[in-house]
């Protein structure tokens, strides 16, 4: 199991912000880890033209920094009010904001918060794109997080958690994970298993003797006890079990608008045949999800 010590959020000044960051910091403080905020002024942008900072470009720099740790303080003092336990520090850096941050979360072991502008129009630095992005080369156990969605800093908590379990190793990952914070937070899982089944000709079906509605029943059965065995051989506590019958990213979308306050899912590694698989499930959940996402590759 991997122990994280630090939750490293990207900050974008995005008007969801200080909800996003008390997610993160809530989530350090049920851990026991250290928060790092980091901003990264972008470089491309002319603040001469677009903020009238000064007569000179580098004089725009200085004062943009300026104003970013201004703001970052502000943020550490609020989280401060309600977490009063967790240690939060600032990073500012220069260069292009997502490269930059994939470069320090890469060198800086940890649990990576990024907002998740996917559903609004409104983005400064980040986009759909970028997000997808971020799945694909970021190596590190991550979040995405619409703060559109959360509640105020000192009412958020994450007790309710959704596993999408496919007995993959990765999955496994996400549910030892999703464990670990249940265990610390008195939280409950809900753990399921999306079947789809293929689509089978009856002629087989009926040589062995089944219908469909039979055939997915015995599968369900059959699923089910794997579930619980699962859940039984990990020792994890306070959690419900469910097979159901779908298309996977529609099921757990559909099941994120039920409260939950968290989706974890596993993902696959970086190989090149790894890559072309991120973007079916996980991509469209992220995209959807009425929760922030969770998204393990190891723990």
């Amino acid at each position: 199991m991997s122990e994280i010590k630090n939750v490293i959020v990207y900050v974008d000044f995005n008007e969801y912000e200080i909800k996003i960051i008390g997610y993160a910091t809530r989530i350090a403080e049920i851990l026991g880890a250290e928060v790092t905020l980091m901003h990264v002024l972008h470089t491309g942008y002319d603040y001469f033209e677009v903020g009238g900072f000064g007569k000179s470009i580098e004089v725009a720099y200085e004062r943009a920094i300026a104003h970013a740790r201004l703001v970052m303080d502000d943020y550490i003092n609020e989280m401060q009010k309600v977490f009063k336990s967790v240690k939060i520090r600032k990073k500012l850096a220069m260069g292009h904001p997502l490269d930059e941050f994939i470069n320090y979360a890469h060198s800086n072991n940890g649990l990576v918060v990024l907002p998740n502008h996917i559903r609004r129009k409104n983005i400064r630095f980040l986009s759909p794109g970028v997000t997808h992005k971020a799945l694909r080369k970021l190596n590190r156990n991550m979040i995405f997080v619409d703060g559109e969605v959360l509640p105020r800093i000192d009412k958020i908590d994450i007790k309710r958690i959704l596993v999408p379990v496919d007995f993959s190793e990765y999955s496994i990952s996400a549910l030892k994970f999703a464990a670990e914070l249940a265990s610390r937070n008195d939280a409950r899982i809900h753990a399921i298993n999306v079947i789809h089944p293929p689509r089978v000709q009856r002629e087989l079906l009926e040589e062995i003797g089944l219908n469909y509605k039979e055939f997915v029943s015995v599968l369900e059965q059959e699923t089910g006890m794997k579930l619980k065995s699962l859940v039984k051989e990990l020792g994890i506590k306070s959690v419900k079990t469910e097979v159901i019958e779908g298309t996977p990213p529609e099921v757990i979308v559909e099941l994120s608008k039920d409260k939950f306050d968290m989706v974890a899912l596993g993902i696959k590694g970086k190989s090149k045949s790894e890559k072309l698989l991120v973007g079916n499930v996980t991509e469209q959940v992220v995209e959807f999800s009425h929760a922030p996402v969770a998204v393990i590759r190891d723990f």
